[in-house]
């Protein structure tokens, strides 16, 4: 892809706009725990565990703790699940909501903690890290979308993996993380990725400006949406996540432009790619899916996304 420069105000702008976009406590623990599984270590064992993953293709100084749990069925060709943490970047805890559901569909869970110590600010995760704060475009193997790739190349050259993909799933923060990971990085190696009850979307459309949660002047080639839009991305939605004042709801104009609620906004953000898809007259393997009963839910968004993933 070829990469530039935006204006700056357009990306102090883009980076308000991140921060006011989160959709869940931002409380994070500042120190990493010590690794139980080392970077040399051969294998990963049974049960919970993390290491320290030092991203020697990216951001090498900036280290991400990583949390995981291998069922005792699963062996090193089953799937692998990539789990985005929320606003409150705490892997532990998100990994430990799939602690089941790993049991149930013999997954490996992968939880890459991105601390608030080492990436700082929104723009650093679930912006990706695609710009640096005086405006300029950061090489692609620095952002934090890449990193998930290069992570999944690390957990396969400790089990002996033979999986060609993973599995991609966020909530809420994570959720964006996701669905911005898809657009941004079409040639991950993700299979399938859900992005569930995500407090706003960058619209899948260059007419919108970047800075108003578009791709016009984004790192996205115009060429490369039909891309995006083969890729198979499910979009869940909560049908009790309705509350237009909670307080983790991002507010600003570009924001409610998409709805009031998170619920109104997932299928305004799926309506868009729709119409999208048929003025370019290319297919869209996205799909989406409410969920009846469950609102702002970790646990509940994850129970219910996992029959989509592994099917």
């Amino acid at each position: 892809m070829k990469r530039g420069i935006i204006p700056v105000l357009a990306v102090l702008l883009i980076l308000t706009v991140l921060l006011c976009g989160c959709s869940g406590p931002s409380g994070q623990k500042e120190a990493s725990p010590p690794p139980s599984v080392s970077q040399g270590t051969p294998g990963i064992p049974h049960g919970p565990s993390h290491f320290i993953f030092n991203d020697s293709r990216g951001n090498a100084d900036r280290p991400i703790t990583v949390y995981l749990y291998r069922p005792a069925a699963w062996n090193a060709s089953g799937p692998i699940v990539m789990v985005m943490a929320g606003a409150d970047r705490n892997g532990e805890a998100i990994r430990d909501t799939w602690i089941p559901l790993a049991e149930q569909y013999s997954c490996l869970i992968v939880s890459p903690e991105f601390s608030n110590q080492y990436y700082p600010g929104d723009n650093m995760y679930i912006g990706g890290n695609m710009y640096d704060l005086r405006g300029n475009r950061n090489p692609e193997s620095n952002w934090t979308y890449s990193a998930i790739e290069h992570l999944f190349d690390d957990i396969k050259g400790m089990t002996g993996g033979k999986q060609e993909t993973y599995l991609l799933w966020g909530h809420s923060a994570g959720g964006q993380f996701v669905h911005r990971m898809v657009t941004f990085l079409p040639d991950a190696r993700y299979s399938r990725a859900v992005a569930a009850n995500a407090g706003v979307y960058d619209l899948p459309v260059f007419s919108v400006p970047y800075n108003e949660m578009g791709l016009g002047n984004s790192p996205l080639p115009v060429q490369e949406l039909p891309v995006v839009f083969s890729r198979k991305l499910i979009i869940m939605s909560g049908e009790a996540d309705t509350n237009p004042n909670d307080s983790g709801l991002a507010n600003f104009p570009a924001a409610e432009a998409q709805g009031t609620t998170r619920f109104e906004r997932a299928l305004f953000y799926y309506r868009t790619a729709q119409s999208e898809a048929k003025r370019l007259n290319v297919p869209l393997n996205w799909e989406y899916h409410t969920v009846p009963g469950v609102g702002h839910e970790g646990w509940g968004m994850a129970n219910a996304s996992a029959p989509y993933l592994f099917r």
